[in-house]
């Protein structure tokens, strides 16, 4: 296993769609509710008020968008892949931060309340899931990426929150 700060560097990179796509549906939503307001079988809505279908559409888009820009920029770490894979990262964020709200409204947390590590890296996970069965990735990507986005997500959460862009540090 080759670890670098090359590798680190080019993992980061490659991610870059993802991590954009995870910050957009704060600013970008509406459209009606992704879940269409239905409740699961225990009674609990299945995702909740908070997931839009305008957060998953401005997502995959701006995923894709900044993706595109990444291959053009990045060439010798995004050319390797199809320069729309950063829609399919977009969207993988997005799906990754809806299993994050199942889970939560099955074990009765309520909108916003922190749900330690599935909050931090549960958009990179998906996103990384869904990728690698259209090109696969080196798996020293994900095992430097991961903790550092754990890291990265609490640092980039509390300074939104000292700032007044958000109502609680996590």
């Amino acid at each position: 296993m080759n670890i670098s700060f090359t590798v680190f560097l080019n993992g980061l990179i490659f991610i870059l769609p993802a991590y954009f796509a995870n910050t957009v549906p704060v600013y970008i939503n509406g459209i009606g509710r992704l879940d269409g307001g239905l409740n699961f079988f225990d009674g609990k809505p299945l995702l909740g008020a908070n997931k839009s279908i305008g957060g998953l559409i401005s997502a995959t888009l701006a995923g894709g968008l900044l993706g595109i820009s990444t291959f053009f920029f990045f060439n010798e770490v995004m050319g390797l892949y199809p320069v729309w894979i950063g829609f399919v990262q977009g969207f993988g964020a997005m799906l990754g931060d809806a299993v994050g709200s199942f889970i939560k409204r099955r074990f009765k947390f309520k909108p916003g309340q922190a749900f330690p590590v599935m909050d931090q890296i549960g958009f990179v996970v998906f996103a990384y899931l869904l990728v690698y069965p259209i090109k696969p990735i080196p798996l020293e990507w994900p095992l430097l990426i991961l903790p550092a986005t754990m890291i990265l997500h609490l640092f980039a959460n509390t300074i939104a929150y000292k700032m007044g862009w958000k109502d609680v540090w996590w």
